[in-house]
């Protein structure tokens, strides 16, 4: 979610939280046979070809791979076999809520909410015995704010099929009780949410709640993690075209890490802090208290880097490797926004009794 200093981990998907996730899994990539075999007697004196396998750039034409790729990409299949995916690429164009976006997803909603149960399952294994119990205050604290979000967040969605999959999932809360673990918050495509008490401290109240919650809820609004998933069989295509090039696995994956899939996440992590204060807004809480929640992140932030001796801090490098935009680039982005912000907050009529009717929705059944 947040731009974060350590990981939550998942072997199921991708888990959008307040801290970095795990990076994309390492592609074995696959080995090549040697393609020069010398069967042919040497000459006794020494011959070369200067520039006979060379096109006009310079390029060696005459490797098998090099000639292998151009007949594979310049055969009939290879065009309707491109053909056929340039159409598929286009039919699964989807527009993003709110920011319109146009992003490519091609996983339904019945295949990300089975990832979702099973990442459910893999962190109720690792977490179980330290959620607090659901008869705790907290739960009908936090319950409470999590229904006006999601109460506003379908009532505002123009996707009728998306607005019927929120409604019909179910929803339930969980809350890590471990002051030692990194500050952290998520919620898993199949509705089920995840607190880390050590963030509370650093909310401070309900609109500092409802930060961290709207943009967790906006993740799952512009599927995010669906997106991410879709373009994975391109990246592990290209990264397998790239060895056989190059031959140099930890290069490749910088390569496509820092050109396609951390730029990508920056951009999806800016979209959700977007959706997430106009959620926050249109919900009646105070946007002016996101800025404040990201201000004590970023201090927190800078203590764990100063205890850690700079580690991971990583400078503008760091930044161009990271999954989460910078937090003075979050804050600088919010007070921009901000503006517009107050002005859906007062033509949401907060403050007149009839609009608050609109929260009274339960999406936790008897959890709360």
């Amino acid at each position: 979610m947040f731009r974060r200093i350590f990981q939550t981990h998942s072997n199921a998907t991708k888990t959008f939280s307040i801290f970095k996730w795990s990076k994309s899994p390492h592609i074995t990539s696959p080995r090549f046979t040697n393609f020069f075999q010398n069967t042919s007697h040497r000459r006794g004196y020494a011959s070369y070809r200067r520039f006979g396998n060379q096109n006009s750039n310079g390029f060696n034409t005459s490797s098998p791979l090099t000639q292998y790729y151009i007949q594979l990409l310049t055969s009939r299949k290879a065009l309707y076999i491109g053909g056929g995916l340039i159409a598929f690429y286009i039919y699964n164009l989807h527009e993003a809520p709110y920011t319109h976006r146009r992003r490519f997803i091609w996983i339904p909603f019945w295949i990300e909410q089975k990832i979702g149960d099973y990442s459910y399952r893999q962190i109720m294994a690792q977490y179980g015995l330290m959620i607090l119990p659901h008869l705790n205050p907290l739960y009908a604290r936090i319950g409470g704010i999590m229904n006006k979000l999601l109460a506003t967040a379908i009532e505002n969605d123009e996707n009728l099929k998306q607005r019927q999959h929120l409604q019909q999932l179910h929803w339930e809360i969980n809350i890590i009780q471990n002051d030692q673990l990194p500050p952290n918050a998520f919620i898993l495509p199949n509705g089920k949410i995840f607190i880390f008490s050590s963030i509370l401290p650093i909310c401070q109240n309900d609109d500092g709640i409802a930060t961290v919650l709207s943009h967790e809820l906006s993740h799952q609004l512009a599927q995010h993690s669906s997106e991410q998933l879709s373009s994975q069989p391109f990246y592990m295509a290209l990264l397998t075209i790239l060895y056989s090039l190059t031959g140099i696995s930890w290069f490749n994956d910088m390569l496509i890490n820092g050109l396609l899939t951390m730029p990508a996440s920056r951009e999806m992590e800016t979209e959700a802090d977007h959706i997430g204060c106009e959620i926050l807004a249109k919900s009646c809480f105070n946007p002016r208290q996101a800025v404040k929640f990201w201000e004590r992140m970023g201090n927190m932030e800078q203590k764990l880097m100063q205890l850690s001796r700079g580690i991971g801090s990583g400078g503008l490098v760091g930044e161009w490797f990271s999954s989460h935009p910078a937090t003075s680039k979050r804050i600088h982005d919010i007070e921009t926004w901000m503006p517009q912000l107050v002005e859906i907050r007062e033509s949401s009529e907060c403050y007149e009794y009839g609009k608050f009717h609109n929260f009274n929705s339960n999406f936790f059944g008897k959890q709360l």
